[in-house]
């Protein structure tokens, strides 16, 4: 009974802290902003974050390639006739398109080491045809396996809402590695190295299915962002209506915003700014690369959404709007504190 009172308690106190998550933590800093500043608060409305493609926006088709029963029979005897037949079962048709790789990688191996111990010339073609053309379609089964699975669009959830105050950086850590496992991988693969085994990557997938943060991070940047604008839309009205400091010189009022900027912003939103572009500096360039595996072209819906959020150089980005939202807003508090005499140093004002 205690412990469910301490557990009670804990979450009350939370709650009670607006500091604590950092939708309220930026509320509480606009809110007390408009007061020092003595300037009419509105808020705007979160934009909501683009939604992660759909599976059928995802994938890319790979045509098939059919042998006949009597050729099949041909092949006994061969590892090719056993592939066929798990890529031809009731499982195989369902598979998970990462088993759906593997299966193509093994027919490709198969095929061409059955073609040199076969007599049946057409047969021996046949085989080899078909290897060459599983080789061709090869990189659209990879950007399947990578981008047309569940687990991928649960790393990019928005359900989970922004990246919490003080993230877990060594799971961002892990997150980038797993990225960066997939790039290494696949891209030997692609290169020619049908040896790899790309079921190592099923612990990957695993832990996508359980880990957000590429979403999380998209809906900092977004939060942050809009909040940050509001912000420094409050300094530039007061800059712009009447000086807070008229002489040129601190006084009562300026002391207290003075108070609001080290307290508040290089205490509490400066931290959460710096592991937001943390995340995103870890995580953002090898989700990229996944993303321009063997020079592929997402087209439509999906290369708009890579290019909005992991692109962190696109004009049209959301990483973009991000450091210019942190930019233009110390540029306004450098305004407001040297209009004191109180300018900051550049310590307290880089995130």
């Amino acid at each position: 009974m205690r412990a469910i009172c301490l557990i009670i308690a804990v979450v009350l106190l939370a709650a009670c802290d607006p500091f604590s998550q950092p939708e309220s933590m930026l509320d509480e800093y606009n809110e007390r902003l408009a007061r020092v500043l003595d300037v009419e608060q509105a808020p705007s409305r979160i934009p909501t974050a683009p939604r992660f493609p759909q599976a059928r926006e995802r994938s890319r088709h790979v045509e098939p390639i059919s042998i006949s029963m009597i050729d099949f029979l041909g092949l006994y005897g061969c590892d090719v006739q056993f592939v066929v037949g798990e890529r031809n079962s009731i499982l195989g048709r369902v598979a998970h398109p990462l088993t759906r790789l593997d299966v193509e990688r093994r027919f490709i191996l198969a095929a061409e080491t059955c073609a040199e111990t076969l007599e049946r010339e057409s047969l021996v073609e046949q085989l080899e045809d078909a290897a060459a053309q599983k080789r061709q379609t090869l990189p659209e089964v990879a950007w399947n396996a990578v981008w047309a699975n569940r687990e991928i669009e649960r790393h990019f959830a928005r359900s989970r809402g922004p990246l919490p105050i003080q993230p877990d950086l060594h799971q961002a850590s892990l997150s980038a590695r797993n990225a960066e496992q997939v790039n290494e991988l696949i891209s030997r693969l692609l290169d020619g190295e049908l040896e790899q085994n790309v079921l190592t990557l099923d612990p990957v997938y695993q832990r996508w299915n359980n880990d957000p943060l590429a979403g999380q991070a998209l809906m900092s940047a977004i939060l942050v962002t809009t909040r940050l604008n509001d912000a420094t839309r409050l300094i530039e009205q007061r800059l712009d209506e009447r000086p807070l400091c008229p002489a040129g010189r601190p006084n009562r009022q300026s002391e207290i915003m003075h108070n609001v900027f080290i307290a508040v912003f290089v205490g509490h939103v400066q931290p959460y700014l710096a592991d937001v572009q943390r995340v995103r500096q870890q995580l953002m360039p090898p989700l990229l690369a996944m993303s321009q595996l063997h020079d592929a072209a997402p087209g439509g819906a999906l290369e708009s959404y890579f290019t909005m959020v992991l692109d962190d150089q696109s004009e049209t980005g959301y990483w973009q709007a991000f450091d210019q939202s942190i930019h233009n807003h110390i540029l306004a508090w450098q305004r407001l504190l040297d209009q004191c005499g109180m300018a900051p140093s550049p310590a307290q004002t880089n995130p």
